[in-house]
C-alpha cells in the first residue's frame, strides 16, 4: 500500500508556533531539522526524494504543488511528503517565509 502524505493544521486560535518547540518536537520523533529562511516569490521546482521529508511552517506562506492538488501551508502547518513524491514549492507570504525542514 502505498504511503500518503499527511498535513496537520495549526489552530488558528493559538498563538503562533515557537520555533525552538518545533524543532524540539522533531527531534524527540527522531528528525534532524533544518532551519530554511526563503525570501518573497522564492519558487522550488518539481523534486522528489529518496526519504520522507517533513515541511513545518515557522513563519509565512507556503503553497506545495502535488500531482493531483496544491496545498497552502500557513505558519505552524505541519506537511509530510513520503518518499518518492513529486513536488514543488512557492514561497507566497509577502515578506518570505521560514520553515523547518527534515527527514529521516
Amino acid at each position: 500500500m502505498k504511503e500518503e502524505h499527511s498535513l496537520t493544521r495549526w489552530p488558528r486560535n493559538r498563538l503562533p508556533p515557537d520555533q525552538k518547540e518545533l524543532e524540539q518536537a522533531l527531534v524527540a520523533e527522531g528528525y534532524d531539522p533544518l532551519r530554511m529562511v526563503d525570501p518573497p516569490c522564492t519558487y522550488y521546482h518539481t523534486e522528489s526524494h529518496s526519504y520522507g521529508e517533513v515541511r513545518w511552517v515557522v513563519r509565512g506562506q507556503l503553497e506545495i504543488g502535488l500531482d493531483d492538488r496544491q496545498i497552502v501551508l500557513q505558519t505552524g502547518d505541519r506537511l509530510y511528503l513520503p518518499a518518492g513524491t513529486p513536488h514543488w514549492v512557492k514561497v507566497l507570504s509577502e515578506d518570505g517565509a521560514v520553515c523547518l525542514l527534515a527527514a529521516k
